[in-house]
């Protein structure tokens, strides 16, 4: 199993996956388990960091979020100082919702929402560019999400 994880374990996060507000005992239906040990085993994996936290996913369109774009960012230079600076600029700006440092072309990529492809170039040249630390970008602006989850794989470990 996956860094001490039982098969009841992936069955738990299979279900939260799902659905976390699904009833304690409606987990425990679904796993073979009873609620008390269901519970235990929730809590020791959120102790363990294996269950980082549980959010809402809201509709992006409800907020009037209709550009999703992938930007793939040059750095001028990768001195430490540059990589914090660029580091803060991502954890603080509400537009980027996944950045990665990436291997191939660029040397990073943001996954950013704005309200329009207007909203996203006030981004691309007002807030990103505008660090001073970006040589150059290259965005590739989604017309259509074919697939869009949190859960991650685990049908394959169970």
């Amino acid at each position: 199993m996956i860094s001490g994880l039982d098969r009841f374990d992936l069955l738990i996060l299979a279900a939260l996956q799902v659905d976390t507000r699904q009833s304690l005992a409606d987990i425990a239906a679904q796993v073979g388990l009873s609620p008390s040990p269901t519970w235990r085993r929730i809590k020791a994996m959120e102790d363990a960091g294996v269950i980082e936290g549980q959010v809402a996913i809201v509709n992006p369109r409800a907020l009037g979020l209709l550009a999703v774009a992938y930007v793939s960012v040059w750095l001028i230079d990768h001195s430490e100082p540059s990589l914090a600076r660029f580091t803060a600029f991502v954890q603080a700006d509400p537009h980027i919702v996944e950045c990665a440092t990436v291997t191939g072309e660029g040397d990073y990529i943001l996954k950013v929402m704005s309200k329009d492809p207007e909203d996203l170039d006030r981004f691309l040249t007002h807030r990103l560019m505008a660090t001073g630390l970006v040589r150059s970008t290259t965005t590739q602006l989604v017309l259509r999400s074919l697939k869009r989850t949190t859960a991650l794989p685990l049908s394959d470990k169970v």
